[in-house]
């Protein structure tokens, strides 16, 4: 097993993270305590619930989740967890009036409150009372909803979530995210770790070798690292993939009252610790990436313009161009990935060497995990990290 608190910063900076991190079960174990129960991680979006009634679960990081629009189109997160014996209410996306257990059949209300409880007194064939039905509504998760993504803190003990977000609030304060609209979500599966799966959307070095369809190398060179907070980092293009063709043939319209100086800019954001996050002056990009097991993680991506106009039926095709521009350069992302979650977690990888040119936004990201994990000390020890 690995020891932690014995991996040191000197080493991660010129490195990055030692293999064992990416495929030992007692270290993802400790990220699921640590990293996605105590602090503000990424479920899905809010327009993958489209109408009332609308259900979505969501296992992450070994918690089995509910996220739900209630019957006055509020969004609501709960844990798919029966008040009876524990077992989980929904397995797919769906519509539901109630939510009915399929093992002893409990109902609860979209709300949360518990509903019914087939016989629950037995031979005594009468509805349960009010007053039982006390302490027995489905567990509420704390959450937020930022530019429609989900976000949850599992502990309930994080800081609020204002306070989290505000330096990449102010960072976009002259994009108006008011009319944000979907145009799809695409689910992906890897048998890669998750801090891979980051560390790649992180990495603008990559771009134009993998992605020659969408950047060149030599707007590549010209990105600006940008270390917003603790736990927010990304990267900026001033001048976007420049003299690649437009994603779509009909150009999308821009944010509202975007400056003209800021018409070209692309900027992308890790939200530490599996939100990635991309702003472009016409579309937005979001990618959930959600923990299984230390080799194995799913993605969730969802593309949108970000006006009125763009979302009307004139830009048809060109938002359906644009999502499958952008699902084609996550899933050649993604077959890369699964090739190196086998080599990187190999003890050869040890050896690597970090770009200065080119990777300060990926040290920063290890090192970021690295002092999470070491805020937490007793944790370690209660994995198994000896």
């Amino acid at each position: 097993m690995i020891n932690i608190t014995q991996i040191s910063a000197d080493q991660v900076s010129q490195r990055g993270l030692p293999a064992q991190v990416f495929k030992d079960d007692h270290v993802f174990e400790t990220e699921c305590d640590v990293l996605f129960s105590k602090g503000w991680a990424s479920i899905g979006c809010g327009q993958q619930l489209q109408k009332p009634g609308d259900v979505l679960p969501i296992k992450i990081a070994g918690h089995s989740l509910i996220a739900l629009k209630d019957r006055e189109g509020e969004i609501g997160v709960f844990h798919n967890v029966c008040r009876h014996k524990g077992s989980p209410l929904v397995d797919e996306p769906c519509n539901k009036r109630t939510l009915v257990c399929p093992y002893h059949r409990w109902s609860f209300k979209l709300d949360g409150s518990l509903l019914s409880a087939p016989r629950f007194y037995g031979s005594e064939n009468k509805p349960i009372s009010n007053e039982d039905k006390i302490g027995k509504g489905l567990i509420p998760v704390r959450f937020s909803v930022w530019w429609d993504i989900i976000f949850v803190n599992i502990s309930a003990d994080a800081e609020p979530f204002e306070d989290f977000i505000k330096p990449l609030d102010e960072l976009l304060k002259d994009y108006s995210n008011e009319h944000l609209s979907q145009v799809n979500t695409t689910d992906y599966a890897g048998e890669v770790n998750w801090k891979l799966a980051v560390d790649n959307f992180l990495d603008g070095y990559h771009v134009p070798f993998v992605h020659s369809q969408a950047c060149t190398l030599e707007s590549a060179v010209d990105q600006e690292d940008l270390f917003v907070s603790d736990s927010i980092l990304g990267l900026r293009l001033a001048n976007g993939a420049s003299n690649k063709p437009a994603k779509t043939a009909k150009k999308l319209p821009h944010f509202d009252g975007l400056l003209p100086e800021k018409q070209g800019t692309q900027q992308w954001f890790c939200i530490f610790p599996n939100t990635l996050f991309f702003v472009d002056p016409c579309w937005v990009q979001t990618i959930v990436v959600k923990p299984h097991k230390a080799s194995f993680c799913t993605e969730s991506l969802s593309v949108y313009v970000v006006n009125e106009q763009s979302a009307s039926d004139d830009f048809v095709e060109a938002r359906a161009t644009l999502q499958a521009v952008l699902n084609e350069v996550n899933q050649q992302d993604i077959e890369l990935l699964d090739k190196i979650q086998v080599s990187r977690s190999s003890e050869a990888a040890n050896d690597g060497n970090l770009n200065s040119a080119w990777d300060q936004v990926n040290r920063a990201f290890h090192l970021q995990w690295l002092t999470k994990m070491n805020s937490h000390p007793a944790t370690n020890v209660e994995s198994g990290i000896q």
